[in-house]
């Protein structure tokens, strides 16, 4: 093996300087120019992947082999991460000066005394060569077929191999943020119409694209402090119908004043909003003043416990003497008596109601006892311990006249075993009854069948 190493002051600072790396790759014929525009591509782009993934390294790794895979695989280039010290790089033969150089200062000892610390770095791979990559000094190491150490960035790819070709501006429909990874590095927002951003990560390259994408319809959100930040700041939806909040224990009234700025949201759906505070149950007052609120056609309402308490004046504001637009209505971890308080105001359109997870038992009938519903064709009251006799009574009541299913889950006098994964039997417990025996029962005669539930929004 050769060490070939620069000498000090010695850097690539132009393509030509990169003749003798070239020079001693052709000796064993290989053609430098593809690991040269590897490491460039590397060097430039790797830094921010490490800002854009708080410093998380295999994250930054992904992102790169993502955003980058139409050049790395013109390249011929795969990555992969390492560990190494300079004890593992010495007995790869590497000479001690190129290790120093490579290692320098990043080594940390993670604990007292710790004299040979490890750096994670990044390796790559080409059919005939491979290099390490030194995030913390940018510096590269060749380290095979021949050792050769590059301490300063190299100029750009596109300078080392002009006909590579780049990975086009992504213009999506849908897109789905679930980590950093997944935010394509070119992104065009005119055509997106449907987003979801699973949680508060580094989106600095999310804002350009919202701007551009004027066409969003659906958006949604798994923590709410999302909307507490920059990212949505004076930004027009004029088209955006949809609004989905995962977890909305964090929402403010920063957040909720965000949402002001799109009157045009027609189906919004708010899980785990909290009311225990104050500050939570200002949240209340703003939704009862939003432009959209009565205009809404779906609404997806849960508290963020089950019977966790509600203001009574400030939980009626929100329906008392209002005329909804709703056709669908889904409502969870009420007691009875603020469910009562949701008729005081007028659903003359609502089709779907969607009351399960409640827990009502015998206090069903008087949570919707002042329901006027004459268009109500669909109703889910699963999670009530609803029985039989009560399900008949609820659905020939003369306010649903127009009702056609419910979704229910009734037991029958029959017993079944549990069992282990090896046959035994740990337990037993009642027999589901099925739709047809519920409806032969207690809904013959009624014109109401049984289903599965309402499904999309849970």
């Amino acid at each position: 093996m050769i060490d070939a190493r620069l000498q000090p002051g010695e850097v690539f600072a132009t393509c030509a300087d990169c003749t003798a790396l070239r020079d001693l790759l052709a000796i064993v014929d290989i053609d430098a120019a593809p690991i040269l525009a590897t490491l460039s591509l590397l060097q430039h782009e790797f830094p921010e992947a490490l800002e854009v993934c708080g410093g998380v390294f295999l994250s930054a790794q992904f992102r790169v082999a993502a955003a980058f895979k139409v050049e790395l695989v013109y390249f011929g280039a795969k990555l992969a991460s390492r560990d190494v010290n300079r004890k593992a790089l010495r007995k790869q033969g590497i000479a001690g000066t190129l290790v120093e150089a490579f290692i320098g200062s990043s080594a940390i000892a993670q604990y007292p005394g710790e004299s040979d610390p490890f750096v994670q770095v990044l390796r790559i791979d080409w059919p005939s060569a491979s290099a390490l990559l030194n995030a913390s000094t940018l510096s590269c190491l060749l380290t095979a077929p021949d050792h050769f150490l590059i301490k300063l960035q190299l100029p750009e790819a596109r300078l080392i191999l002009p006909q590579t070709p780049e990975v086009e501006i992504s213009k999506p429909n849908f897109l789905r943020v679930k980590e950093v990874m997944d935010l394509p590095r070119k992104l065009d927002g005119s055509s997106l119409r449907s987003l979801e951003i699973a949680s508060h990560i580094n989106l600095d390259g999310l804002r350009e694209a919202l701007l551009e994408a004027r066409g969003l319809r659906r958006l949604v959100i798994g923590q709410s402090n999302l909307l507490e930040g920059g990212l949505f700041d004076e930004l027009s939806l004029p088209e955006l119908e949809t609004l989905e909040l995962e977890v909305g224990a964090a929402f403010g009234a920063q957040g909720w004043n965000r949402l002001l700025q799109w009157p045009s949201i027609r189906i919004l759906r708010l899980h785990g909003l909290e009311t225990r505070s104050e500050g939570h149950l200002e949240i209340l007052r703003l939704l009862a003043a939003a432009p959209f609120w009565e205009q809404l056609t779906h609404l997806n309402l849960r508290i963020s416990a089950r019977w966790e308490p509600l203001d009574a004046a400030l939980w009626g504001e929100l329906w008392s003497g209002r005329r909804f637009a709703l056709e669908t209505l889904q409502l969870s971890y009420l007691t009875p008596e603020r469910m009562s308080q949701v008729w005081r105001g007028h659903f003359g359109s609502l089709k779907t109601l969607d009351v399960s997870d409640n827990n009502f038992k015998t206090e069903l009938g008087n949570a919707l006892a002042g329901a006027d519903l004459p268009l109500l064709e669909t109703l889910d009251i699963r999670g009530n311990s609803v029985q039989g006799d009560a399900l008949r009574e609820l659905v020939t009541t003369k306010r649903f006249a127009a009702l056609k299913r419910v979704a229910i889950r009734l037991y029958g006098d029959e017993t079944e075993d549990y069992c282990d994964w090896n046959g035994a039997v740990v337990g037993n417990g009642s027999v589901h009854l099925t739709d047809r025996e519920i409806e032969k029962l207690w809904l013959a005669g009624t014109g109401v069948c049984v289903f599965d539930g309402v499904d999309g929004y849970r």
